[in-house]
């Protein structure tokens, strides 16, 4: 069935957090669970509490990658108060988080593990999301990422995209190596998007926007310029509904080993083999077609050429020797890469079939001459 979903309401607007109270009791919010990190609460706990009227409860010890069991031990120390809304103010981890909490919430006695796009889940709480990056795009997914044990779980229903997403740049990070991280995931996204074999004219039109915009307002954004950065902050939203609803392909296949395997970050990881997923994809005529009008659409030559030299402005790796990565170790570990890889969910969505000896010729390639 083909489906596409996002957020009931998204609220866009720098400092609009000034105005969370408001927006609440639009919601008819009255008993809030605030999900987050130590160091998000530390940094805007105290703007976000002052404005809130009604009755709220904070949970800050989300750690990076939560796992089942910590959202478990959450759960319980929440104890019987009864919420109507649970806003997550974070990252993907935060994200992720929260939107397990509304399932326990709602299914004290569900298994997270058992958590598929088949069922029909109906939460009882009202999911609204305030990211402080601009480039998950958890904000309006339907996924989940959960650790259990030496497992990474993938996850997902439709009813956990969030009701609202609120959407406030002067929340992001004013680290150039951070905006520059997330934006070149949210560049990425749109771009897996656009080929994914499950593409449509909906996601087109989201991931070809994201795309324009990030191209030219990442390095205005990693100068703290408010405007580039209120506009990429909203194209990350925009490519994580492209790719929420066609899904990623085979640069995250590659990344997400590369990034595990040499502990790169994700972002940093992915935007990397983007150069050689294009090269690798344009063989499949509609893809290349689609890479040809973003061509255009950036006014550009050669769009692998421009999407590199893009990188080298940002300072961007575009080769694994970039990152002081040995070349033995590199190629002694190309074949743990592969495996890895082959068994990725995304290399699904590629456009063009890819094996094991085409992902052993794009990490080869990728380390660079």
């Amino acid at each position: 069935m083909a489906l596409f979903t996002f957020p009931r309401k998204i609220y866009f607007q720098r400092d609009i957090i000034d105005n969370l109270d408001e927006i609440l009791n639009s919601e008819n919010s009255n008993n809030v669970l605030i999900i987050s990190d130590k160091n998000i609460m530390s940094l805007h706990g105290e703007r976000i509490i002052k404005n809130l009227k009604k009755g709220y409860k904070i949970f800050n010890d989300v750690l990076p990658e939560p796992t089942v069991d910590s959202i478990e031990r959450a759960f319980k120390e929440l104890g019987n108060e009864k919420f109507d809304t649970v806003i997550a103010v974070g990252g993907g981890s935060v994200m992720d988080f929260a939107k397990s909490i509304a399932i326990k919430i709602s299914y004290p006695d569900k298994d997270l593990r058992e958590v598929n796009p088949f069922e029909t889940i109906r939460l009882n709480v009202k999911l609204i999301a305030i990211p402080t990056t601009s480039g998950t795009g958890s904000d309006v997914s339907f996924g989940i990422v959960l650790t259990d044990g030496e497992r990474k779980l993938a996850l997902g229903n439709y009813e956990l995209v969030p009701h609202i997403s609120i959407l406030d740049s002067s929340l992001t990070p004013g680290k150039k190596e951070i905006i520059r991280a997330t934006g070149i995931d949210a560049f990425v996204h749109a771009f897996e998007a656009l080929s994914a074999n499950t593409a449509t004219i909906f996601t087109d039109a989201l991931a070809e926007k994201a795309i324009d915009v990030i191209y030219r307002n990442l390095k205005g954004a990693m100068e703290n310029d408010e405007n580039a950065k209120d506009l990429v902050h909203l194209s990350a939203t925009m490519a994580g509904m492209a790719f929420s609803n066609s899904g990623t392909a085979l640069a995250h296949a590659l990344g997400h080993s590369f990034g595990a395997t040499f502990h790169i970050v994700h972002g940093t990881s992915v935007g990397l083999f983007l150069p050689y997923v294009i090269e690798f994809n344009s063989s499949d005529e509609m893809t290349k077609m689609k890479y040809k009008r973003v061509e255009r659409m950036l006014q550009v030559d050669d769009l692998v050429d421009s999407i590199i030299q893009l990188y080298r402005e940002l300072g961007q790796p575009y080769r694994v020797k970039d990152l002081g990565i040995k070349s033995d170790e590199y190629f002694s570990r190309i074949d743990e890469l592969v495996s890895k890889s082959i068994q990725d969910s995304e290399l699904a969505f590629n456009p063009v079939v890819v094996g094991e000896e085409d992902l052993r010729n794009i990490y080869k390639k990728a380390y660079g001459d």
